[in-house]
């Protein structure tokens, strides 16, 4: 089970980075009729390869928490912000360009919110990558 949290793990903190420093800075760019109609292709497409990683995700976790609980229970409470970041913060500032909000104030706000599931994911990331390597 390590190895399939490692992978989606590893997967998580590439995706977020990227994410982070390249596509969510590169909206600056894109003019703001072009950026509306990009953003909700985007926002569409994305979803079909963080959804199912978000599950799998979700899923080990939440195992790993039920056979070793004091282990894994950081590695729960910060998936947790995670997904309190994403669906309670992050998906109304998506659904704020999508409504047509300022695009350089809304990417503004979407990096700073992004941040901290940077964070959560690299903090995830880490905590694996030493559990399968480190005895």
């Amino acid at each position: 089970m390590e190895w399939i949290r490692l992978s989606v793990d590893s997967g998580f903190f590439v995706l977020i980075w990227l994410v982070q420093v390249i596509i969510y800075p590169s909206f600056r760019y894109i003019d703001k009729e072009k950026l509306y109609h990009w953003h909700g292709l985007y926002t569409r497409k994305i979803l079909y390869f963080v959804g199912p990683m978000l599950f799998i995700q979700t899923g080990v976790i939440a195992l790993q928490i039920l056979f070793e609980p004091l282990l894994f229970l950081v590695d729960g409470l910060i998936l947790v912000g995670i997904w309190i970041n994403t669906f309670f913060i992050a998906v109304p500032v998506h659904g704020e360009l999508d409504r047509g909000a300022n695009p350089k104030e809304t990417v503004e706000k979407l990096l700073r919110v992004n941040r901290w599931r940077a964070l959560g994911w690299t903090a995830l990331f880490i905590f694996s990558l030493v559990r399968a390597f480190v005895p």
